[in-house]
C-alpha cells in the first residue's frame, strides 16, 4: 500500500504539475494568441479593405466608366467611317435648317446609343457654332431651350475628357463626360461637343454589392475632395470621420470607435488613380470580432482537453498526419474524369501527373492570352497596360485587315495555317472580321508585294464557302505603332466600294489620292432623265464612272460624288411626281450598294424606269392607268398575276386591259410580267449570294424552281447559278482593270 501510495501520490503529484503547467502555458499562449489575433483582424481588415478599394477603383475607373468612354469614343470615331454617322457629320458643319430627318434620324441613334449603355441617364451633343442641341429625348433649336442650357453653355471653357459631378436640371446628381468633335483632330476647332451623363445612384447600385457588408462605408473624392459620390451605411458621423481623415492626410489605415462600435478606416490615395481619385472606406469590426470572441471560448475549451486527454490528442495528432493528403488526393479527383489515366497509380504519381496537366493548361492559357493581347492591340484597347512582348530584331509589322463576305474567320484561320508561307499571325476579331500579323524583315522593303501575293494566294485557295476582301495597312518598324497599322489597314479596306469588294488594297496605294472633290455638270443628266433620253443618261453615267477612276479620289471624294448623283435623281423623281418609285427608307440607303459597280447597276435600274415611264406618258393617252398597272405588277411580282386581277384594280375589263397594255408597252402582258419577274431575280442573283435560288424563284413568283430555270436560261442563255458567278467575276475583275 505505501509503494502503491507513493507511486499515486507521485502520479497524482505528476497530473497536477502537469495540469498547472498546462494551464500556464495555455493561458500565456492564448493571452498572446487573442492579442495576435485582435492585432492580425486590424491588419486582414484593413488588407482586405485596401484589395476591395482596389477592386472597385478598377471596376469604376477601368471598366465601368471605361466601357462608357470607348463607347462615346467609338462613336465619335464612327464619324469618319460609317456610312450611318453621316447625319452627325452634316449636322456638325451645316446647322441643322433643312435637315430635321437628320435630326430626327441622329436622335433616334441617340436613343439606341441610351439604351444600349445602363446607366446612362442622358447623352448629347452641343453644337456651339449654330446654338443648338440633340439628346437622346428632344431637339433643342436653341440652346438656351434646354433645361441644361447653363451647362452647354460652360463646356468650351470646360476640361474635355474628364469625369465631373454635378445635378443636372432634375435634379439628379450625374457625372457628366465631354469629348470634342470632330474627335482625334486636335488642330481643327471644335464643331460640336459629344455629352454623357451617368447617374450617381446607378454608380452607386453596382459598387454597393462589391462591399464586404451592408454596413461598410464607400466614400470617392475628385482631386479637389469633393465628394463624387458615397455607398453603403448610412451613418453621417462615419461620413465626417472619413472627411476628417482624407483632410488630415492620414496613413492608409486607422482604428476607430464611433459609437460604441470599433471599425477600420482606409483610403487609396489618388496617385493609384487614372483620374487622381481618392478611394476611402470603413469597415465596421463587429461581426469580425466574433471571431476572437470564439477563439477566446476555444482556447478555455482546448486547455481542459489537453488537461484530460493529453495522451489520446498525442495519438489523434499522429493519426491525422495523413487527413491533408486524403484531402488533397479528393481535391485531385474532382478535377479529373472517372477513367482518366492520370487517376490509376501511388499518390505521388498521381499528384506529379496532376502537376504536369496543370502545366499544360497553363501553358495553353497563356498562349491565348497573349492572342488576346495582341488583339487588345490592334484594336488600341488597353493603351495603358503592359504591351505583348512582340520585340524581334531586324523585323517589321504589318497589318493585313479582313472581311468576309462568305464563311466564318475560323475557317479562314484554319485554310491560312494551311497555305500562308510567310512569317506572320492570324487573329479572330468576330465571326466576319479578322487581322493578320506580319512580320516582315527589314531588308525586304516591308515586302507589300510579297504580302499582296500572299493575299490572293489565299483568296484563290480559300475554297467554297470562304471569300473575303483584304487590305493591308502601313508598314511600322516598333510594337507600339502596331494599332496605327491597323487602323491605316481599315482605311484602305474602305476602298473596297471603289476597287470591288475581292481585291487587295494597300494603305501606300490610296494614302496619296487626292481629296478634292470632282465637280460634275449634272443638269446634262437631269435634262436627259426628264425627257426620257435613256441613251443620254447612260452616257453621263459612264462618263461619271469613268471621271472617278481616271481622277483617283479618295474615298470621301467619291461617295460624295455618288450621294449628290442620287440627290440629283432623288430631285428628279420629285419634279416628275413619281413618289411610287421612291423606296420607304432612305434612298441613298436603298441605292448605294457595297461597291461603285453595284451602286451604279442600281441608279441605272432606276434611271431606266424613270424613262420608260416618261417615254410611256409622252406616247399614251391612258398614262394614268399603265402606271397603276405596272405599279401594281411591280409590288406583286411574288404572286399570282392575271388580267382578272388586274381588272379589278383599275376598274377596266381584261380584254381592253389587255390590248391597251400591249399597245402601251409593245409586249403581250404575259410577256412583260415574264420580263419584269426574271430581271428581279437576276437582281436578287447579285445582291444577295447567301440567298438560295429557290427562295429567289419564289420572290418572283415561280412556285416551280425547275420552270424557274427554264426561263431564266431562255433569257439570258445562262442557269441562274452560272448568271451569279460569272457576274461576281466580271465586276470583280472590273473593278481591276479600272
Amino acid at each position: 500500500m505505501n509503494k502503491y501510495g507513493y507511486k499515486k501520490t507521485i502520479f497524482n503529484h505528476l497530473v497536477l504539475s502537469y495540469t498547472i503547467l498546462s494551464v500556464v502555458l495555455i493561458s500565456a499562449m492564448g493571452g498572446y494568441w487573442y492579442t495576435q489575433a485582435n492585432r492580425m483582424m486590424d491588419q486582414e481588415i484593413a488588407k482586405d479593405s485596401i484589395t476591395r478599394l482596389n477592386a472597385v477603383q478598377t471596376f469604376i475607373e477601368q471598366t465601368l466608366l471605361k466601357k462608357y468612354e470607348d463607347n462615346l469614343q467609338n462613336k465619335a470615331l464612327s464619324i469618319n467611317f460609317i456610312q450611318s454617322n453621316a447625319n452627325l457629320s452634316q449636322l456638325l458643319y451645316g446647322g441643322w435648317k433643312g435637315k430635321l430627318s437628320r435630326v430626327a434620324s441622329f436622335n433616334n441613334d441617340l436613343g439606341f446609343f441610351k439604351i444600349e449603355n445602363a446607366g446612362v441617364t442622358n447623352v448629347a451633343v452641343y453644337f456651339p457654332g449654330n446654338d443648338y442641341v440633340i439628346d437622346a429625348d428632344k431637339f433643342y433649336m436653341n440652346t438656351a431651350n434646354s433645361p441644361e442650357a447653363e451647362y452647354y453653355w460652360a463646356i468650351p471653357q470646360s476640361p474635355l475628357k474628364k469625369w465631373a459631378v454635378r445635378t443636372n436640371a432634375d435634379g439628379e446628381q450625374v457625372l457628366s463626360y465631354v469629348i470634342k468633335l470632330p474627335y482625334q483632330l486636335p488642330s481643327v476647332k471644335a464643331a460640336g461637343y459629344f455629352i454623357v451623363d451617368v447617374g450617381v445612384h446607378y454608380l452607386q447600385t453596382i459598387v454597393a454589392p462589391m462591399l464586404s457588408s451592408p454596413q461598410d462605408k464607400l466614400l470617392v473624392l475628385d482631386g479637389a475632395n469633393h465628394v463624387l459620390f458615397a455607398a453603403g451605411g448610412e451613418n453621417s458621423r462615419i461620413d465626417e470621420l472619413l472627411q476628417e481623415a482624407l483632410g488630415s492626410g492620414s496613413m492608409q489605415e486607422k482604428r476607430i470607435k464611433e459609437g460604441g462600435v470599433p471599425g477600420v478606416l482606409s483610403q487609396l490615395p489618388s496617385v493609384h488613380s487614372a483620374h487622381g481619385w481618392t478611394y476611402a472606406t470603413y469597415r465596421p469590426t463587429s461581426t469580425v470580432e466574433l471571431f476572437t470572441y470564439h477563439l477566446k471560448t476555444g482556447l478555455f475549451t482546448a486547455s481542459a482537453v489537453i488537461i484530460l486527454f493529453g495522451l489520446m490528442i498525442s495519438f489523434l495528432f499522429s493519426k491525422q498526419l495523413y487527413v491533408p493528403i486524403k484531402q488533397l488526393m479528393a481535391r485531385i479527383g474532382s478535377y479529373q474524369p472517372a477513367h482518366s489515366p492520370h487517376s490509376r497509380g501511388n499518390e505521388y504519381k498521381i499528384i506529379g501527373d496532376t502537376l504536369s496537366l496543370m502545366k499544360d493548361k497553363i501553358v495553353d492559357l497563356e498562349s491565348q492570352a497573349r492572342k488576346n493581347e495582341i488583339i487588345n492591340l490592334l484594336l488600341g484597347v488597353g493603351q495603358n497596360e503592359e504591351q505583348p512582348d512582340l520585340v524581334l530584331p531586324d523585323t517589321a509589322y504589318c497589318a493585313a485587315y479582313l472581311q468576309l463576305t462568305e464563311g466564318e474567320s475560323e475557317g479562314l484561320k484554319a485554310r491560312y495555317e494551311l497555305c500562308s508561307t510567310l512569317p506572320g499571325e492570324f487573329f479572330t476579331i468576330n465571326a466576319r472580321e479578322a487581322v493578320i500579323l506580319y512580320y516582315l524583315e527589314e531588308s525586304q522593303d516591308c515586302g507589300l508585294s510579297v504580302l499582296v501575293s500572299d493575299l490572293q494566294s489565299l483568296q484563290r485557295n480559300s475554297g467554297e464557302g470562304l471569300i473575303f476582301q483584304a487590305a493591308i495597312g502601313r508598314p511600322v518598324q516598333t510594337a507600339e505603332e502596331i494599332p496605327g497599322s491597323y487602323q491605316t489597314a481599315q482605311q484602305a479596306g474602305r476602298y473596297h466600294f471603289i476597287y470591288g469588294k475581292h481585291t487587295v488594297i494597300t494603305y501606300d496605294k490610296i494614302h496619296s489620292l487626292s481629296a478634292e472633290p470632282i465637280l460634275f455638270n449634272f443638269e446634262h443628266y437631269r435634262n436627259a432623265l426628264k425627257a426620257g433620253d435613256l441613251k443620254g443618261v447612260n452616257e453621263f453615267l459612264d462618263g461619271f464612272v469613268s471621271a472617278l477612276h481616271k481622277e483617283e479620289v479618295q474615298i470621301d471624294a467619291a461617295e460624295l460624288a455618288v450621294f449628290q448623283l442620287i440627290a440629283q435623281l432623288y430631285q428628279c423623281v420629285i419634279e416628275l411626281k413619281l413618289p411610287q418609285l421612291l423606296p420607304y427608307s432612305n434612298l441613298f440607303d436603298e441605292l448605294k450598294k457595297d461597291t461603285l459597280h453595284g451602286t451604279m447597276s442600281s441608279i441605272r435600274t432606276l434611271c431606266a424606269d424613270i424613262a420608260e415611264r416618261m417615254n410611256v406618258e409622252g406616247n399614251h393617252a391612258h398614262a394614268e392607268v399603265i402606271r397603276t398597272i405596272k405599279a401594281y405588277i411591280s409590288d406583286h411580282l411574288h404572286e399570282d398575276l392575271s388580267l382578272q386581277i388586274l381588272s379589278r384594280e383599275v376598274l377596266l375589263a381584261p380584254a381592253y386591259i389587255s390590248s391597251l397594255f400591249s399597245e402601251a408597252t409593245k409586249s403581250p402582258f404575259t410577256e412583260y410580267v415574264t420580263k419584269l419577274r426574271l430581271e428581279k431575280a437576276a437582281e436578287l442573283l447579285i445582291a444577295d449570294s447567301r440567298l438560295s435560288i429557290a427562295a429567289i424563284a419564289e420572290q418572283v413568283g415561280y412556285r416551280n424552281p425547275q420552270y424557274f430555270h427554264s426561263k431564266f436560261k431562255a433569257r439570258y442563255g445562262v442557269t441562274p447559278v452560272q448568271y451569279r458567278k460569272s457576274h461576281k467575276e466580271h465586276g470583280d475583275w472590273l473593278a481591276l482593270e479600272n
